[in-house]
């Protein structure tokens, strides 16, 4: 499989694009009732002054592409590597910025109609020609594309957990890395400072010519 193409659709569970805090358009793959608040929540609190983030909890990661004000967001099977959604993402943006009206309104779900096909051209890596009046068009629907699902391809419940709000950079492993070199640095200082205090107690001992000191 070529490096950024997505094998199956379903693994991306939910997609959107949005301005600030309103959401433009999305997309769904499965019909959770508790999804479209939970993309809300995380793109309420999608980090300022970054380009990009992930996150992952519960067998889903969670990929944010900032584009200020935009924001393209995307919550997706575990098993579903960076190398694919970023690519996945940074076509959806491009595809948006050039098919986005110059009298655009930015209200919840306004670029909907214009959404289908973005989400199609970028699954298939196809080029969206540059126009201001992009009319939505039929294009190849996702779900003619579902592979049939394994019993572990999806959790079986959503569950929002205080990790996944508070947002991590995107960097595998740094959280692990950084607590390792914490505890080494922890246990150095610890033995310079079990160092100085016996070196300490060997020179009151040469003082006190050993405990005679104690007897005053």
């Amino acid at each position: 499989m070529a490096m950024g193409m997505i094998s199956n659709p379903e693994l991306i569970h939910y997609l959107c694009i949005a301005r600030s805090e309103t959401i433009l358009a999305q997309h769904q793959s499965e019909k959770e009732p508790n999804m479209e608040a939970l993309a809300a929540q995380c793109v309420a609190k999608a980090p300022a002054n970054h380009s990009l983030f992930s996150h992952t909890v519960n067998e889903r990661t969670y990929t944010f592409l900032m584009d200020p004000p935009f924001v393209f967001f995307a919550i997706s099977h575990h098993s579903l590597l960076k190398s694919q959604t970023l690519p996945f993402l940074h076509r959806i943006k491009a595809s948006f910025r050039q098919t986005l009206p110059s009298n655009h309104h930015f209200a919840p779900l306004s670029f909907q109609p214009h959404f289908h096909a973005i989400f199609n051209n970028a699954l298939y890596n196809i080029c969206v020609p540059t126009t201001k009046n992009l009319s939505p068009s039929p294009s190849p629907s996702p779900q003619g594309l579902k592979k049939k699902k394994r019993p572990n391809d999806f959790p079986a419940t959503l569950d929002v957990s205080d990790d996944l709000l508070s947002l991590s950079p995107i960097r595998p492993d740094c959280h692990t890395k950084a607590k390792h070199v914490w505890k080494k640095h922890v246990w150095v200082l610890l033995l310079l400072d079990l160092f100085v205090c016996a070196v300490l107690f060997v020179i009151w001992l040469w003082v006190c010519s050993g405990f005679k000191c104690m007897a005053y």
